[in-house]
């Protein structure tokens, strides 16, 4: 199943977008001089999380989930999902922070996508899609390797979930793209923030 999922992923893939994370968070690009951007009403994104064979959910092909302990003794995780390929090309995301306490303020889910190419004779191009708009990374004739600039989504009452699903899309003469996800917390209890990263895999 897995080698005809990579033998599909070819050609330029169209972006839509489709969105769905948890409730009264912000999306927005990471930029140092920026300010956040909302672009979603509170309670307007329901929280999901991929289970495979249920309708309506994500059916995972590459994931990855690490976890870490913050200084009150709870535990954040990570998670970072790729999953099948749409017959309109497109490959859905999902991305998560869990922790498993509320002694927290801020919860946040932040990724960003790297395309490799096969070599510099021909480039390569990712794609994320977002509500807030998409972003991209190429490759050029002088660097086999591209990364797009990072979106976040955060959650600020103590939720103890942020998530954020929606589709990533390939072109040209790649041979590699991974999905890369940092859940962070902090605030309230605890003082020191804790931040853990994931990745999630697709090769041709």
């Amino acid at each position: 199943m897995k080698s005809s999922f990579y033998k599909k992923v070819s050609g330029l893939l169209l972006i839509s977008s489709l969105t769905l994370g948890l409730s009264n968070g912000v999306l927005a690009e990471e930029l140092d001089s920026e300010p956040t951007v909302a672009v979603a009403k509170n309670n307007s994104l329901p929280s999901l999380l991929p289970k495979h064979g249920t309708e309506g959910m994500v059916e995972t092909y590459a994931a990855d989930a690490r976890s870490i302990k913050t200084d009150t003794g709870g535990t954040l995780t990570s998670n970072t999902w790729l999953s099948s390929i749409h017959s309109n090309g497109l490959i859905d995301y999902q991305v998560s922070a869990n922790y498993n306490k509320t002694d927290h303020q801020n919860i946040k889910t932040q990724w960003f996508a790297t395309i490799e190419s096969n070599s510099t004779s021909k480039t390569a191009s990712v794609t994320i899609s977002t509500s807030g708009g998409s972003v991209s990374a190429s490759t050029t004739k002088t660097t086999t390797t591209a990364k797009t600039a990072s979106k976040y989504y955060q959650n600020t009452k103590s939720q103890k979930d942020a998530s954020y699903k929606s589709n990533l899309a390939v072109q040209g003469d790649w041979r590699k793209v991974t999905l890369t996800n940092e859940a962070s917390v902090w605030g309230n209890k605890v003082v020191k923030k804790a931040a853990i990263n994931s990745q999630a895999t697709v090769t041709k």
